[in-house]
């Protein structure tokens, strides 16, 4: 490829700013139709969700903020229209999406989920009891299926408990007067990065790289087939491809890897493929390499001056000696 050719492509590259943080990367993922109907699919071991697809879903997290009154930008919530064989709509399902990237877990998350079930049964009552009058006080209104789901990216093991109940006092000795329900912890890092090659799609290449913590899971980044990597990324429509980039971007941030050093890979990734990024980071923290070559540098040069300088103080002894000998002689 010409250089020309690469300069061309880098200008269709969005640069991200550096303060740019990776839950935002992650809330990102599921604002898109697609990636929430693979997750659905591939990742939640849900039967309900076995035939979901992107056109099955309807997000609909502004309503129920603002219900709350609160802004909690990496929760989503969605509408999720099961189908029957023959496309025919059979049931509405709510999916509430919190996400966890944070190294220390939210131990209320439960308390945290059950807010925004009582607030999507509220305002389903409400407008049902509108089309029809009082319609939730008869004896066969049900109200919808929530199934809430925690996305985690953190390294450490889920220790939060995953019933309500378990949040509240006296719990076993009162369990009958206390609401409760569960909620699914979906764990990036409790899949191999084999059994997310296998995926192979869309959703598996964002795990695969947010799986990446540390230089040993780089490592093990790059083990991951090349050519699976740059499949993934090559057949993915132009805005999955930027929430990959988005990605990307915070992680070279989080390893320190310099901006301008950051913006060029970028480039080339935009014009090259994916595979660039096996090739030219081999370094987990680039600036930290630099930075212990420059240490290694200042230790080298003082060793020298300690060198010189003893060797200067062996010359003038030499001299002060040969001096003292040869006044002997006189």
């Amino acid at each position: 490829m010409s250089r020309k050719t690469q300069s061309k492509r880098k200008k269709d590259i969005v640069y991200y700013p550096e303060q740019h943080v990776r839950d935002v990367n992650s809330s990102e993922i599921f604002k898109n139709d697609r990636m929430t109907s693979q997750f659905l699919r591939n990742y939640t071991n849900i039967s309900l969700f076995a035939n979901v697809q992107p056109e099955d879903i309807e997000d609909v997290s502004r309503k129920y903020r603002a219900f709350l009154g609160v802004e909690y930008e990496s929760d989503t919530i969605k509408k999720v229209y099961i189908r029957k064989t023959d496309g025919t709509l059979e049931r509405e399902v709510y999916v509430i999406s919190l996400i966890e990237h944070k190294s220390d877990i939210d131990y209320d998350v439960a308390m945290q989920l059950l807010r925004y079930m009582t607030a999507i049964w509220q305002e389903y009552k409400k407008s049902q009891d509108k089309k029809v009058k009082e319609s939730s006080k008869r004896k066969s209104f049900r109200y919808p299926l929530i199934i809430p789901i925690v996305y985690y990216e953190g390294a450490k093991r889920w220790t939060a408990d995953l019933h309500l109940k378990d949040r509240i006092e006296f719990a076993e000795q009162m369990e009958k007067y206390i609401p409760d329900f569960t909620y699914q912890v979906v764990s990036v890092n409790e899949y191999t990065n084999e059994e997310l090659s296998k995926k192979h799609d869309e959703m598996s290449l964002v795990m695969l790289i947010n799986k990446i913590q540390t230089p040993k899971d780089y490592e093990e980044f790059c083990k991951v087939s090349e050519q699976l990597v740059n499949s993934i990324y090559g057949n993915a429509p132009e805005e999955i491809k930027e929430i990959y980039r988005d990605i990307l971007w915070s992680l070279l941030m989080k390893m320190n890897v310099p901006s301008e050093d950051a913006r060029e890979l970028m480039g080339e990734i935009g014009g090259c493929g994916m595979g660039y990024l096996f090739e030219n980071m081999e370094k987990m923290d680039i600036q930290a390499e630099r930075r212990n070559t420059q240490r290694e540098k200042e230790r080298a040069d003082r060793a020298e001056e300690r060198a010189n300088r003893a060797e200067e103080e062996i010359q003038r002894l030499k001299q002060q000696l040969a001096q003292m000998q040869k006044n002997r002689i006189q």
